[in-house]
């Protein structure tokens, strides 16, 4: 790994607040001495259901997917729209769930649900579920370049990702399987996809990448735990299963600010005095078994948690990565048992949405509420996105707006 990390270094620490970036200018406190306050005029907003965002590398933009089909792409700092893209071509109903820009920007790669119009789906209570393949739009234009295929259920999560030089896409989907595509080198023209071997997982929910590897290794939320993958071999290492009773649908790799840092090079682990050891902190969200009752599931009324863990690599050939939970946390508030739900952090706080139409706010460090933000009316929370190149907090929901926060200081 540290032969990895030295020739492909992967930048990961510069896209996280902390001392190695300090020009990134994230809401760095969010409490009642230091309130958020409702952006104004931003009307933020699309005909269905927006079901996540994402930035643009350069924080200029904003994109938000929705269940109808359609990508708005957002200015970040006048909340005008810029673009909006949807398959003219497409004849079957698309629901986009996720996406991600390319490092240029000229183009967004989209995946979600692709249904028959025509067939109905007792089962799902549903139209009928077709393979699902990714889209590449151009920004510019608003058109398709691109159709991936090789999911046969609903695309999850897309992350966008370089090793050995090489670009790829990496997707997860409801079909339980991962799979990684292999693209040109701007980002276009499928070379190669692999799925990768694991063969118990049902349902794969995002991934991410572990620093100081070279992006060789990365966690997958998948069913109830989080599972281990080798990039480069394309095969499950290990399984951390039963986080949650039900599944665990959210892991990321965060910066915790007021956590012991991790290593910031394998000089410092092997060149050291044998104390030290390289690790990340990953934060996971996840869903408990409801009751059922009368043959109907129900509402969960236990609190869920979301949980720090410490990810410690191996240093020798016989060690293996292990995942130490850290701290849990949990509020009577916190009642988060929505499908496809994303957890935020800036380094300080956890922002966790729920399904009844907020986001509790944990200080990562004390595991104190130190805010609730209820601008959803009811509606299950499905995302937050932190600002970086300006201070503000984005969240969407099963309504059809998104509400910008933002930091409001020495008041």
């Amino acid at each position: 790994m540290s032969s990895l990390a030295d020739a492909f270094p992967d930048g990961y620490w510069t896209r996280l607040p902390g001392p190695d970036n300090e020009s990134l200018t994230l809401i760095d406190h969010i409490n009642e001495a230091q309130p958020l306050t409702l952006h104004p005029s931003a009307d933020v907003r699309d005909h269905g259901h927006i079901t996540s965002m994402v930035q643009s590398p350069d924080g200029r933009m904003l994109a938000t997917f929705s269940s109808l089909g359609t990508v708005r792409v957002w200015d970040c700092e006048t909340w005008t729209q810029i673009q909006l893209l949807k398959d003219e071509e497409e004849k079957n109903i698309d629901e986009f769930y996720c996406g991600r820009f390319t490092e240029n920007m000229d183009r967004i790669v989209v995946g979600g649900k692709l249904k028959d119009p025509l067939k109905w789906s007792e089962e799902d209570n549903d139209n009928h579920i077709l393979p699902c393949p990714l889209k590449i739009f151009d920004v510019m234009t608003g058109k398709v370049t691109e159709r991936l295929s090789g999911h046969e259920e609903e695309i999850l999560c897309i992350k966008d990702v370089e090793f050995k030089g090489e670009q790829y896409f990496i997707t997860t989907s409801q079909d339980g399987y991962i799979i990684k595509w292999k693209m040109g080198s701007d980002w276009s023209g499928l070379q190669e996809y692999t799925r990768m071997e694991d063969g118990e997982t049902c349902m794969a929910f995002n991934v991410t990448f572990l620093p100081q590897c070279g992006n060789k290794y990365f966690l997958a939320a998948c069913d109830g735990g989080v599972n281990l993958f080798d990039f480069e071999l394309n095969q499950k290492l290990h399984t951390f299963p039963q986080l949650y009773s039900c599944y665990c649908d959210c892991v990321k790799i965060v910066e915790a600010l007021d956590f012991p840092p991790p290593p910031r090079s394998w000089n410092e682990v092997l060149n050291g005095d044998g104390n030290k050891e390289m690790f990340a902190y990953a934060v996971t969200r996840g869903v408990e078994e409801v009751e059922v009752e009368g043959g109907v599931a129900g509402v969960n009324t236990v609190p869920n948690t979301v949980r720090l863990h410490k990810i410690v690599y191996p240093t020798t050939k016989d060690d293996e990565f292990r995942l130490e939970e850290v701290k849990r946390y949990q509020h009577a508030e916190y009642l988060s048992n929505s499908w496809l739900t994303k957890i935020s952090s800036n380094g300080r706080y956890i922002l966790a949405p729920t399904y009844d139409g907020a986001v509790v706010v944990f200080n990562m460090a004390s595991g104190a509420v130190t805010a609730v933000l209820r601008d959803h009316d009811g509606m299950e929370v499905r995302d937050v996105v932190l600002g970086w190149r300006s201070k503000w907090i984005a969240t969407c929901s099963d309504g059809e707006s998104l509400y910008l926060s933002f930091g409001v200081f020495g008041v």
